[in-house]
């Protein structure tokens, strides 16, 4: 039997890895091949000093892999444009471990990562010796070490004995964990007036164990904080006199004022503009306010919101909210409604994952279509959880969300209902390639009349991030007028998946369904079409073409085709 491996390690000489003897592994003739990648071309002032030099590479590449009686036989050809090695190996029978000795002293050796690690040490007693495992298992250590604070880490005792004569390996290994260092102070470099919002911020205390994933969290929660144009915690060096780490920080807040003005274009809004007003800082308790105005064709608004932090800014604080909203009827421009509202918002991250807002809401809205005037309070509580890894253009990632909103005349409210929301997406990657998003929404409305209810609350769909075929809150039950006049229930639901077809390019399949009306299920519209999706600086911009797969007697909703665009992905 014969098995050969041809690579070129640089650009002068062409190696081919054989074995007659078929003993040759496929990992083997890989690492022979790193050893060899920068090696030079064939000497032939001094051809014996060459070979014996490719020789000891490939016998290293062999021992590091538990290969110690092997037999490497070298073939030269210097006929063609480039010099053709052939190296013939016979690697033999490999090392085998007859003793493995592990041994964790110190404050941290029942630490649980040390524990856990110490028990998935490869090199037992009758493995083959694998020098690359016996590192990795050693580093992995120390990686521990370092990221759980045992500063004084190190190891007594740590070698591979290797008997030729039996070809038998003992190893030696005693890992000190030494004591672990907790958190010190927190050092700011200079005095800012958000010295208190930093010190809050801090998800340690001082004396609290030292954690690397502490650091990290910490600064992600300042760089989040949006107080600052930057800002960074780095450890100190370690004092193994006090066992403490130090905490340093650099910050520069961001300017008083900062306005931004943006424009845009969605199929859904059509075009559409804004203006926004930062101030991040008001005081030094971090209290900042955020004023904006934006302007479509389908609506224009103004909403002022205040923000008090107690304790972290990102993870509990209370919104006061004040707007605006002069709205079109949606699909009907004749018919028009406005809407000032008052909020108090108190969100608080109530674990790892979830976040939960309280919310108690005044509003008084004036419906043209009625010649009514509305007035609600209304309190509620919302549950959110969000997921996601890759940034502003995410591969995976998932989004819950589960809202309740009651208003009832026994607190002042012109009419009585609840609304309850439920929504559930997911994306998920698999192999680096196929990307797969799946989306539910569930809505439910509980009132005796739906025009008691505020057209803002009830249920509409249509437009780019859900049935893509439909006009932009065009599907509910229709008026007198044949015009959408909301929903009390909604059920809708999309399947997509999409491909890579070029760098920062996606092709997309994708199929909406759902029912909106006063009952589940009683009316069904559906679609399905293709998209294309582009990953920029700015977000992922969506292309879509839908067509509806339902007939109808109302023209609109008759198998419509939709082209839809936007920026940002529905998660």
């Amino acid at each position: 039997m014969f098995a050969a491996s041809t690579a070129s390690a640089n650009d002068d000489t062409q190696y081919h890895i054989t074995s007659q003897d078929d003993s040759l592994r496929d990992e083997v003739k890989k690492n022979v091949m790193l050893y060899l990648n920068d090696f030079s071309k064939p000497d032939t002032d001094n051809l014996a000093y060459w070979e014996k030099l490719v020789k000891r590479d490939v016998n290293q590449a062999l021992q590091a892999l538990g290969y110690y009686n092997s037999d490497v036989v070298l073939s030269i050809d210097n006929s063609g444009a480039k010099p053709q090695v052939t190296i013939d190996i016979a690697m033999g029978h490999p090392i085998v471990i007859l003793k493995s000795q592990y041994q964790v002293a110190g404050a941290g050796k029942s630490f649980p990562p040390f524990v856990a690690q110490r028990n998935s040490y490869p090199l037992v007693v009758g493995s083959k010796l694998d020098h690359g495992s016996y590192q990795t298992a050693k580093n992995a250590m120390m990686d521990i070490a370092r990221a759980y604070g045992f500063f004084d880490a190190k190891w007594m005792k740590h070698e591979i004995v290797v008997d030729l004569r039996t070809q038998s390996a003992a190893i030696q290994l005693t890992f000190d964990t030494g004591s672990r260092y907790t958190f010190g102070n927190i050092s700011i470099a200079k005095e800012h007036a958000s010295n208190d919002i930093i010190h809050a911020m801090a998800p340690f205390k001082e004396g609290d164990y030292f954690t690397s994933d502490a650091i990290a969290n910490y600064n992600i929660s300042l760089n989040q904080s949006r107080y600052f144009t930057s800002v960074q915690a780095i450890p100190a060096l370690s004092n193994p006199l006090t066992k403490q780490i130090n905490i340093n920080v650099t910050a520069v807040n961001r300017p008083r004022n900062i306005v931004e003005v943006s424009a845009g274009f969605t199929t859904n809004l059509g075009e559409r503009g804004r203006l926004k007003w930062v101030k991040p800082w008001i005081n030094r308790y971090g209290h900042s306010l955020e004023s904006e105005l934006e302007l479509n064709k389908q609506e224009q608004s103004v909403t002022n919101n205040y923000k008090v932090p107690h304790g972290d800014p990102n993870l509990d604080y209370t919104n006061y909210v004040l707007g605006w909203r002069h709205t079109n009827n949606f699909n009907d421009t004749n018919n028009r409604y406005r809407k000032y509202s008052l909020q108090w918002q108190r969100h608080q991250q109530i674990n790892e994952d979830w976040k939960r807002i309280l919310l108690l809401k005044y509003e008084r809205e004036k419906d043209n279509t009625q010649s009514a005037t509305r007035t609600h309070l209304i309190p509620g509580f919302s549950y959110i959880r969000e997921r996601r890894i890759g940034g502003i253009t995410p591969n995976w990632g998932d989004r819950q969300f589960v809202q309740v909103e009651v208003s009832d005349k026994a607190w002042g409210s012109q009419s009585s209902f609840y609304k309850l929301s439920m929504r559930s997406n997911w994306l998920r990657q698999f192999n680096e390639t196929h990307q797969i998003l799946l989306k539910l929404d569930v809505g439910y409305l509980s009132a005796n009349d739906i025009n008691q209810v505020p057209i803002s609350m009830r249920f509409f769909a249509g437009g780019d991030n859900n049935l893509r075929a439909y006009d932009f809150n065009s599907i509910s039950p229709l008026d007198s007028d044949n015009k959408s006049r909301g929903a009390l229930t909604q059920l809708l639901g999309t399947i997509e998946y999409s491909y890579p077809v070029k760098d920062k390019w996606r092709f997309a399949i994708f199929h909406d369904v759902g029912t909106v009306g006063d009952t589940f299920l009683k009316e069904k519209y559906s679609d399905a079409g293709i998209g294309i999706r582009w990953e920029t600086p700015v977000g992922l911009i969506r292309l879509d073409f839908a067509k509806g797969l339902q007939s109808s007697d109302i023209s609109r909703f008759d198998k419509p085709f939709n082209i839809s665009f936007a920026i940002g992905l529905d998660l």
